[in-house]
């Protein structure tokens, strides 16, 4: 019987990284051939003496490599070489452009691209990160935009061929070649707006960001559409715009100004994660006990908004599905072009926990 045995490990070299190639020198010795079934993760820990977390992370990027298939239920089989050759000469470049102010590593776009990366993997697509200023010398086969303003969508795409593929990703696209797979962000405040009116609130307070994002832009209309639908008048004194993606030190002292006054809000729309744990500080800060005195409603739902005191009442988002969609349908224009391909448009969940309550009498 073969046994594993696992190379010399380099300096500085990842464990998982000697236990792939162990896996590709005895699928390339013949000891693995393909079709063939191949030992189960934690027999391959076993046989070389590694964790099963470093030998599941060594299969599954030989998975994603397409050197390995697994089949539910059945185990993980060598992929035949010419089916892994023909496969790398149809490897798809994406190319994925952010705008300028992104902060990539958020959860908002962790969650987009977490569905951009299985779906390119489904369909053997390699992606790379642009910039709006990068110079466009290495082919791409389609590109994706990520929640572009209209100016840096029209300047991008002014660059690139008009047969190129493209789709834009958690925004609207008005350019008549390029369709879009977004939520829908008017909702998520019609939700929200609704849930805090059903529970007796007539004094609600909207939070959001610059309206240069088409995300913000139509949260604050949903918010406005479903403050007028229900009778509730907006004023200014109802709404704050802040500079960014979450308060300032400044924006944290007018904010706890209004909710330290005598007329204050009963309940807070806050259309972002930062913006609703912006308004817990404040809270805490002048002393306001969530949901008695304040009720909040946020947007996104990270694992942390169920430990945040008292827990987050959210809208969650289809994030990872947005991102999945995107690059699928992407790919389907490359194969068989734009026909048929529409704008796609996901609905947010509104998710009911502690933060949001009647107010008290």
């Amino acid at each position: 019987m073969f046994t594993l045995k696992l190379p010399a490990q380099a300096k500085n070299q990842p464990l998982h990284e000697c236990v792939k190639e162990a896996v590709v020198g005895a699928i390339d010795a013949g000891y693995f051939k393909p079709g063939e079934r191949i030992c189960s993760t934690k027999e391959l820990s076993r046989q070389l003496s590694v964790s099963v977390v470093t030998a599941h992370r060594a299969m599954q990027e030989l998975v994603s490599n397409g050197v390995l298939d697994r089949k539910q239920g059945l185990g993980t089989f060598v992929v035949d070489q010419q089916l892994r050759d023909s496969r790398q000469n149809r490897l798809s470049r994406i190319g994925l452009v952010f705008h300028r102010e992104s902060m990539i590593g958020d959860y908002y776009h962790g969650q987009i691209m977490e569905g951009l990366r299985q779906a390119a993997n489904l369909h053997n697509a390699e992606m790379t990160i642009l910039h709006f200023d990068s110079e466009l010398t290495d082919h791409h086969s389609a590109y994706i935009y990520v929640n572009p303003t209209e100016s840096e969508l029209a300047y991008f795409g002014s660059r690139i061929e008009k047969s190129t593929p493209c789709i834009v990703v958690a925004a609207p696209s008005k350019q008549s070649n390029v369709v879009s797979i977004d939520v829908d962000n008017c909702d998520i405040s019609q939700q929200a707006v609704e849930h805090l009116y059903q529970m007796g609130h007539r004094k609600i307070f909207y939070v959001g960001g610059t309206n240069r994002l088409s995300n913000n832009h139509d949260r604050y209309v949903g918010f406005k559409r479903a403050c007028e639908s229900l009778g509730l008048e907006v004023i200014s004194q109802n709404v704050y715009e802040a500079s960014g993606s979450r308060l300032d030190r400044q924006e944290k002292i007018s904010l706890s100004t209004i909710f330290a006054s005598q007329n204050r809000p009963t309940a807070v729309f806050a259309a972002g994660y930062y913006f609703a744990l912006d308004v817990y500080e404040i809270a805490m800060t002048i002393g306001l006990e969530m949901p008695r005195d304040l009720s909040v409603v946020g947007v996104d739902d990270p694992p942390s908004a169920m430990y945040l005191s008292p827990t987050l009442t959210t809208l969650r988002q289809p994030l990872v599905e947005v991102g999945h969609a995107a690059l699928s349908g992407l790919m389907n224009c490359i194969s068989n072009g734009k026909e048929g391909h529409t704008d796609r448009i996901l609905r947010s969940e509104l998710v009911i926990r502690q933060s949001s309550a009647p107010p008290r009498r």
